[in-house]
């Protein structure tokens, strides 16, 4: 079975190849929008707590986990210490803990997805509320995103997008009762920039791709980046994501 993806090599860099705050601002009132102001929120896969910040500041109460001890470090920092060291698929919460919780980029990380889902089933009261944000992009047409889209399909193991996880939700009690998408996030870098993050290693699922399997699988399509006209002529693109919302069955 696939491992979870431990992000704590990545804790120094992330927020700078993430969005790091600002993307926390533009996600959490979709969570928001989505859940109850007066109740405790569980962020399940907080990473440096971006996302739980600005809900923080706007207002809510939220207490989150996550499997990587260096990006809860991060965390800490924002929120303060309202976080455990814990894996979405081993949840340190009894039955029935929380009426709400959200997940932000998580389940495609995650090595048994069926597991985690249950996990989160455990801790919802009856009715409760799961709000998902799929970590798999959906592309818009430019070149440079088809030749990313492609890098994505791939390298990811796990597909968390809602025809994958929908049916698996509803096995271990939650309804999905929404599935629409955000507002799509807008980028500009250079295809040059790109090929260099992708031979650094930036992207999470090609950490553990070894080098034959990147030579093989990755580094054409890099080429292809460099072969683009006007390799260091910035270029904007737009990237949307899913948002799935669950109800935990009675």
């Amino acid at each position: 079975m696939q491992q979870s993806v431990n992000f704590s090599p990545a804790a120094d860099f992330y927020d700078k190849t993430r969005g790091g705050e600002q993307r926390g601002r533009r996600i959490a009132p979709a969570i928001a929008e989505r859940t109850d102001p007066g109740k405790l929120l569980l962020d399940a896969g907080m990473g440096t707590g971006v996302v739980a910040l600005a809900l923080k500041e706007s207002g809510r109460s939220v207490v989150g986990i996550d499997l990587s001890h260096a990006m809860l470090t991060k965390a800490v920092a924002r929120i303060g210490p309202a976080v455990a060291n814990a894996s979405l698929t081993q949840l340190p919460f009894g039955d029935v803990s929380f009426d709400q919780a959200y997940s932000v980029w998580v389940l495609h990380v995650v090595g048994d997805q069926r597991r985690g889902l249950a996990e989160v089933a455990r801790v919802l009261r009856p009715g409760g509320r799961y709000v998902v944000v799929p970590g798999m992009i959906l592309f818009d047409d430019q070149p440079v995103s088809r030749i990313m889209e492609e890098i994505q399909r791939r390298t990811s193991e796990a597909d968390d997008r809602a025809e994958r996880i929908v049916p698996i939700a509803e096995q271990v009690g939650l309804k999905a009762v929404e599935i629409g998408e955000l507002e799509a996030a807008v980028h500009e870098h250079t295809p040059a920039q790109i090929a260099d993050g992708l031979e650094q290693r930036m992207l999470f699922h090609l950490w553990a791709v070894d080098d034959a399997v990147f030579d093989e699988k990755v580094a054409p399509l890099v080429r292809e980046l460099r072969a683009l006209p006007e390799p260091d002529a910035p270029v904007v693109r737009r990237t949307r994501r899913q948002i799935v919302v669950f109800e935990k069955q009675g």
